[in-house]
């Protein structure tokens, strides 16, 4: 089964700590999904017993402080990290960066960047989302850049794309 989420249905939220603002593509108690857009400097909040995968999809570059670790983000190159992990960020300018977070003891995610066609399989206890950064085709529908696709209760799906598309895998854990 397929569902067609339109950016224009996502959900802005501010940020837990108040420092932004996210747009929330799908959520419930065990994870979420989100674009957050990132113009000043400052501390990202915490998700305590979280696991988190960030990708810069758009925009100026930004560094993560992670303790005494500095990441660079490179676009389109997922980066994991704990919830519990104090993190700063600092940005020249303003950036788009996609957002996934999955309750450790509940739900395990893999973040997967594509371009070209690719064909996934998944089990009965996954499900996908696949977003689209340009016009991508999943099997025999065609999302506009932006938008995102739920994808449950198959037993696979091609994405195909010119550039990049963000494939997440979701697997309930208990």
């Amino acid at each position: 089964m397929f569902h067609y989420i339109k950016a224009a249905d996502y959900t802005e939220q501010p940020w837990k700590n108040g420092g932004g603002l996210t747009h929330e593509i799908a959520a419930d108690d065990f994870w979420r999904v989100s674009i957050a857009t990132i113009d000043r400097d400052g501390p990202f909040s915490e998700f305590r017993g979280f696991d988190r995968t960030i990708v810069a999809i758009e925009g100026d570059p930004v560094e993560l402080q992670i303790g005494s670790e500095t990441i660079a983000l490179t676009p389109f190159q997922p980066y994991e990290f704990t919830g519990e992990s104090p993190v700063y960020a600092r940005v020249r300018g303003r950036a788009r960066d996609f957002n996934v977070m999955t309750r450790r003891k509940e739900v395990a995610h893999d973040v997967e960047i594509v371009s070209g066609r690719h064909r996934f399989v998944i089990d009965e206890d996954e499900f996908a989302l696949v977003y689209a950064t340009v016009e991508t085709r999943v099997d025999d529908v065609t999302l506009a850049a932006g938008d995102t696709l739920a994808i449950e209760d198959v037993e696979a799906f091609t994405v195909e794309t010119a550039s990049h598309a963000i494939v997440v895998r979701l697997t309930v854990t208990d």
